[in-house]
């Protein structure tokens, strides 16, 4: 008699249990030294059961870096929502980015600074879909972004409307700046209290968006 179905909620469980030791495994190896091995050995059971929930390595790694951007647009959206002022949305999402790289930098490594596989690497395997499909993810942060700087061109005039993605860029850049100036505490050699410089150097990136 064959064995019944697990229920979707398990089996859901199940997988998320997968996903999450993988993100742990890829944080102390790097991509290269994450194998389905060591994913069964963390997880106590036999490699091959992990395929009964997933095909590949790399459908698991992509399915981790999509729930990054998830989680950050998620964290992003939020923020955006707390405020009515637009330069004041846009000061919170930037508080809320840094917040993110900092607080899941096992994600943020992965999703902005680690050599790991990209889209284009996808293309015509049987993974191209969920690759586009984390691609898309990820643009839904630069959106709310560009939505914010748009809405303040539009209220105060300071930023000129055909040069949004630009101010966008510039922003990103320095955010992404300062998270990684963190994360890899070459801050701590250049400042004594590194912590306590970190908005500080947001509302410097802030400035030129200031009405």
């Amino acid at each position: 008699m064959p064995k019944s179905p697990r229920p979707s909620k398990e089996v859901a469980a199940v997988r998320q249990r997968i996903l999450d030791e993988a993100l742990d495994i890829i944080t102390d190896y790097g991509y290269d030294g994450f194998t389905m091995r060591k994913l069964a050995d963390r997880q106590g059971i036999a490699a091959k059961t992990i395929y009964n929930y997933f095909a590949s390595k790399d459908e698991i790694f992509l399915h981790v870096r999509t729930k990054g951007f998830e989680l950050l647009y998620s964290e992003l959206l939020e923020a955006y929502n707390s405020k009515n002022d637009p330069f004041e949305k846009l000061r919170a999402m930037s508080a809320a980015y840094i917040n993110f790289g900092l607080q899941r930098a096992n994600y943020y490594d992965i999703m902005f600074i680690w050599n790991v596989p990209r889209v284009g690497d996808y293309t015509g395997s049987p993974l191209e879909s969920l690759a586009v499909k984390g691609l898309r993810t990820s643009l839904k942060s630069a959106e709310i972004f560009t939505t914010v700087i748009k809405e303040i061109s539009e209220a105060y005039g300071t930023i000129p409307n055909n040069k949004v993605t630009m101010y966008l860029l510039q922003l990103w850049a320095g955010l992404h700046g300062i998270v990684a100036l963190h994360n890899n505490t070459l801050l701590s050699y250049l400042h004594e209290r590194p912590g306590e410089i970190l908005e500080e150097m947001s509302e410097v990136l802030l400035s030129v968006f200031l009405p």
